[in-house]
């Protein structure tokens, strides 16, 4: 393997342990921002991914889209596509839907939200406290589903740790073949000192220097013997 290919494979290589890095920092901020705000997001900025199909064809399942997180005061009007914390198969998860309609209920303003793709509007309607964050407009596709499987340990442990074990191992190898490279050129230097240094034709001179080399690559390759003989 030529050094010009060497070279950028090792670039190569780190680029991809950046990234790994940035995704994994992500992941980390994410996670705790969703224990302090209630919903991951950095620097006011949630990421999330669709799950369903019911805001088709505005979102789709598996975009990772990005919303703004609202505080109770954002004023919200009909159209906005918010996401609101709504019982889903007995698990409190994350849903965003259309605001339909604003109503007063008891004095208060009350939002009812329903899925493009949906027939029915959503049962409970939502309070301004209820609301987390308003959409943006801003969406990758497909992007989704690797947002939510990295958040899982299995995706975790493939996607973050897995490579950068694996990049560990490669640079501690490549350590170890720099040393050995280095070890090697400064032998071939003492061995051609010496010959330089001795009245030599130049002939023996580069015979010496291969016999110097074949023993040094002998004791490297022969195994320590075992020193305590047996009885």
């Amino acid at each position: 393997m030529n050094k010009v290919l060497k070279k950028v494979i090792n670039i190569i290589i780190d680029i991809i342990v950046v990234v790994i890095l940035l995704i994994s920092l992500l992941v980390v901020i994410l996670s705790v921002t969703s224990k302090s705000a209630g919903v991951p997001n950095i620097f006011g900025v949630a990421p999330m991914a669709v799950e369903t199909e019911s805001m088709k064809d505005t979102i789709n399942e598996g975009d990772l889209i990005f919303s703004k997180l609202t505080d109770g005061k954002t004023e919200l009007k009909e159209n906005d596509i918010v996401t609101f914390y709504q019982n889903i198969q007995g698990e409190q998860r994350l849903n965003t839907h259309r605001i339909i309609e604003i109503t007063e209920y008891n004095g208060e303003k009350v939002y009812k939200t329903k899925g493009d793709n949906n027939i029915d509007p959503d049962e409970e309607l939502k309070t301004a406290d209820q609301i987390v964050a308003i959409y943006t407009g801003g969406k990758i596709p497909v992007v989704g589903r690797f947002f939510n499987f990295i958040r899982t340990q299995l995706g975790f442990f493939l996607c973050i740790l897995l490579p950068m074990i694996i990049f560990f191992i490669y640079e501690a190898i490549r350590v170890i073949m720099n040393i050995i490279a280095y070890n090697k050129e400064k032998a071939l230097e003492a061995a051609a000192e010496t010959v330089a240094n001795s009245e030599l034709t130049e002939e023996q001179k580069q015979r010496a220097i291969a016999e110097y080399l074949a023993q040094q690559k002998a004791q490297q390759e022969t195994p320590t013997q075992d020193s305590d003989a047996e009885v």
